[in-house]
């Protein structure tokens, strides 16, 4: 809120991040749950105290640790439950599946996102040249077009002209961007094979 650089991984994402994986030396399973419950207290007050405006206010990164990109403050307490929700899923601890809440605010904020950050420091194919129209049956239509490194990312409606159209459920449109299982596979139509692609061009976060 100073206007102050700050980064997501002060130490760098390759050297931090695996030391947040694992408990600490001599951290017991016990104290792995009070620190998680700690540390989300503060931050939940910290949160609290702001104003509808700060939520707006865009996160800098600084030019020689850069990791998520552009992002408003707002778009912070997504990524954390999305932390929450999928990464309870991986860890099969009976949590059930993803919450309507989860999908119906996260899919658009994902949607969006891929114009101006495209893969979470992994490989994707730059060769490919075309259109995706993701069709939720119970939600948003997005048409996705690549270019290379070029990316567009907007609504649109379902007679939309594309290349490929990929139709699911909004949680299942989710998977495909997050990179995660599908309770039911997408329907592939137009050019199957291009769209099948998708995930080459955009293999989750």
């Amino acid at each position: 809120m100073a206007g102050q650089a700050v980064a997501y991984y002060p130490e760098g994402r390759d050297r931090q991040r695996p030391r947040t994986l694992e408990p600490l030396p001599d951290e017991s399973p016990g104290e792995v749950v009070e620190s998680l419950a700690l540390l989300s207290e503060e931050l939940y007050q910290l949160w609290s105290e702001l104003d509808q405006g700060a939520w707006g206010v865009d996160v800098l990164e600084p030019p020689e640790n850069r990791d998520l990109g552009p992002i408003p403050l707002g778009r912070l307490p997504l990524l954390r439950l999305t932390e929450v929700e999928v990464h309870g899923t991986d860890l099969r601890l009976n949590l059930g599946d993803w919450s309507k809440l989860f999908i119906d605010i996260v899919l658009p904020m994902r949607l969006s996102w891929l114009n101006v950050r495209r893969a979470n420091h992994r490989a994707f194919d730059t060769d490919l040249k075309g259109s995706w129209l993701l069709v939720a049956t119970d939600g948003p239509t997005h048409l996705v077009s690549v270019d290379g490194l070029r990316v567009e990312s907007r609504p649109a409606s379902r007679d939309s002209q594309a290349r490929a159209v990929i139709e699911a459920t909004s949680r299942d449109l989710l998977a495909l961007l997050l990179g995660r299982p599908f309770l039911v596979p997408p329907a592939i139509g137009g050019d199957v094979a291009f769209g099948r692609s998708f995930s080459q061009a955009f293999p989750g976060p």
